[in-house]
């Protein structure tokens, strides 16, 4: 834990302040669901769910079709929930996780990589309040794309500054040093179960030491206080809501699309110089020997199905983003 006072490791960052914003930033996503947990224990809820199996209850609160599996019920405790099942969506990672007690009550957990999956957040919430439904926990992000509006040094000036003490006490924290590494700082703020900001050097953290891509990501939980559904809604009201410092941030209009982009530019970045630097060499010698019958040789022999597990979790048309960022490569060399 920290008595206030950060360093970082890593030079040549300037602070950012949240005065700049004005207007619109394109830079900036727009405040995204990150996560979720949702408990159904009321009569109305056990009466529309009474014939569902879990899947069909999660399509019909989510609306996530097919692209998210749930398995089978197992005697595997979850959340204070005897019973747990593990959903798994099309790329055939974990979605998140639903647990079932003796009483019919039901806890639907979403990560991160389910939410990509809901196709509109505002159905959830019109669901959750038909059912008595009920947020227990909730994450909202912001992305700064491109380290313009706010990076991990801003929130480290602006908690030396007080800016998020509440009620005459500053909030516990605790700051994560890569040590040089590149591999990503992260910030946190706030008590876990309550209220926590975790700020975290996103695009480093997906293997490029050169992005400046940083997630403000604010976590919300009922424990103390009340969720109520209108959260999903509105969730840029509730984050700049939870600390006064973050009203500055909720100007974005980046989607989380573009957001994903970003995300898989800064993974191929990493593949690609891991193959570079593991691989080149070798490809060259293949080359130098085989001529132009390499490429059928690597195509025939090297080559093999599937996706490095960096990609493994991405959804959508993950071919077309690559493609796109090298033929952008390509032209800036050209």
């Amino acid at each position: 834990m920290s008595d206030g006072t950060f360093h970082r490791s890593s030079a040549g960052i300037a602070p950012i302040g949240p005065n700049s914003n004005t207007g619109q930033k394109s830079n900036l996503s727009r405040p995204i669901i990150d996560a979720v947990t949702v408990v159904f224990s009321s009569d109305e809820a056990k009466a529309a769910f009474r014939k569902m199996p879990l899947t069909e209850i999660l399509r019909y609160v989510f609306g996530t079709g097919s692209s998210i599996a749930v398995g089978g019920l197992q005697d595997k405790p979850f959340n204070f929930y005897p019973r747990s099942a593990v959903m798994v969506d099309t790329t055939g990672k974990i979605a998140g996780k639903i647990g079932v007690n003796d009483q019919g009550h039901i806890c639907i957990s979403m990560m991160g990589q389910g939410c990509q999956h809901v196709p509109n957040w505002r159905h959830v919430a019109d669901v959750l309040d038909a059912v008595k439904g009920r947020i227990t926990r909730t994450d909202i992000a912001v992305d700064d794309l491109t380290g313009e509006t706010f990076n991990l040094q801003t929130f480290l000036d602006m908690h030396a500054a007080g800016e998020f003490v509440s009620n005459g006490r500053p909030p516990s924290s605790q700051f994560v040093d890569d040590m040089g590494s590149n591999k990503g700082c992260s910030l946190y703020i706030g008590q876990k179960g309550h209220k926590q900001l975790n700020i975290y050097e996103k695009g480093k953290q997906l293997g490029d030491p050169e992005s400046l891509h940083t997630r403000c990501e604010l976590r919300l939980y009922a424990k103390r206080l009340e969720l109520p559904n209108d959260v999903l809604r509105n969730p840029g009201q509730y984050f700049k809501s939870a600390y006064p410092a973050l009203v500055g941030f909720v100007v974005g209009e980046a989607t989380r699309l573009l957001v994903k982009h970003r995300m898989i530019n800064a993974s191929w970045k990493a593949a690609e110089r891991f193959l570079r630097t593991q691989g080149g060499t070798m490809l060259n010698l293949c080359f130098e020997a085989l001529g132009e019958d390499a490429t059928q040789y690597l195509i025939q022999s090297i080559v093999r199905p599937g996706r490095p597990g960096r990609f493994k979790g991405f959804v959508g048309d993950l071919s077309a983003h690559i493609r796109e960022q090298v033929e952008v490569k390509n032209e800036n060399h050209d």
